[in-house]
């Protein structure tokens, strides 16, 4: 049998603003999400007979916590991934070995795991009608999906820019910026629970109107305006529950970035640069201080075959 990979790309939440609490437990978000070209790497190869699904994960330019916090179980979205659409293809679930290459930072608001979950409908989808003569799902199908498994799967797979609204799975792609985007990836020595975020967020009582995302996407013209709309409305959730954000963000800016913000429910700080290189000058001083940063840009296209 034919093994099949695919990747899919982190996101950095550009603008990020969050209604208030509804009934049905949710939050309605009004967000415009960018693809960034730091990628999740799938692959997947027939398994032993009886194994089921088997999941190993490695990593790339990851703190090795990174790694180790990623279960390997049934609870991975990687093997319910799997198991939907293996329903929706209407044959049982093969065994099958999933390997993971992580280059995003877990639990760090990016969609890393997301990101697994949309290469995973690519992988999979693949894989089934090569090996086991399923017809081939299309996008559509596979976003159906995506959105029964979790709010950020279907942007993965969409990838680009694009504005989120509902619960950031009800998606509108849009025309990418007419520049490229660089920016410092920091990530923070502990992770944070996104419902944690989300339960402090609502005891601050901090939610916004939402805005036309469409008119702000059209207008942008350069970096430094793009650095002048960036804003999270979790972001002082985040830094209440862990205050240290705050003075990455300072340093950041010291060190000259356009802008730094939490991304999602952070913690990982995301700041946007002038240029590719001062990205890079940036990340090497956090890196020089025990700071682990990374780099990314923009644009990247949404999860993909990697033939």
């Amino acid at each position: 049998m034919r093994t099949i990979k695919a990747s899919a790309p982190a996101k950095v939440n550009l603008i990020f603003e969050v209604g208030k609490l509804e009934p049905s437990g949710f939050h309605n978000v009004n967000s415009l999400f960018l693809a960034l070209n730091l990628r999740e790497e799938i692959s997947i190869s027939a398994g032993l007979p009886g194994t089921g699904i088997a999941i190993f994960v490695s990593g790339e330019n990851l703190p090795a916590r990174h790694i180790s916090a990623v279960p390997t179980d049934g609870s991975n979205l990687v093997a319910k991934v799997a198991s939907l659409l293996s329903q929706k293809l209407g044959i049982s679930t093969p065994d099958i070995q999933i390997d993971i290459l992580k280059r995003i930072p877990v639990a760090g608001g990016m969609a890393g795991g997301s990101a697994d979950a949309a290469a995973m409908l690519v992988a999979f989808n693949e894989y089934a009608h090569q090996n086991l003569g399923t017809i081939k799902l299309t996008q559509d199908e596979l976003l159906e999906t995506a959105v029964a498994l979790g709010s950020d799967i279907s942007f993965s797979v969409l990838g680009e820019l694009a504005i989120g609204t509902g619960k950031g799975d009800r998606l509108q792609s849009v025309h990418s910026f007419p520049f490229e985007t660089n920016w410092v990836i920091a990530i923070s020595q502990e992770g944070l629970s996104t419902p944690t975020v989300y339960a402090k967020f609502d005891e601050l009582d901090k939610h916004s109107a939402f805005s036309d995302l469409l008119v702000f996407s059209q207008n942008i013209k350069d970096s430094a305006e793009l650095a002048d709309v960036l804003r999270n409305d979790l972001e002082s959730a985040a830094i209440a529950l862990m205050p240290s954000l705050e003075a990455l963000k300072s340093t950041i800016e010291e060190l000259g970035a356009l802008k730094a913000i939490v991304s999602g429910s952070g913690p990982t700080i995301a700041a946007l640069c002038e240029s590719k290189a001062q990205a890079e000058n940036i990340a090497k001083a956090l890196n020089d201080q025990g700071i682990f940063a990374l780099t990314a840009g923009s644009p990247a296209h949404g999860a993909n075959l990697d033939l």
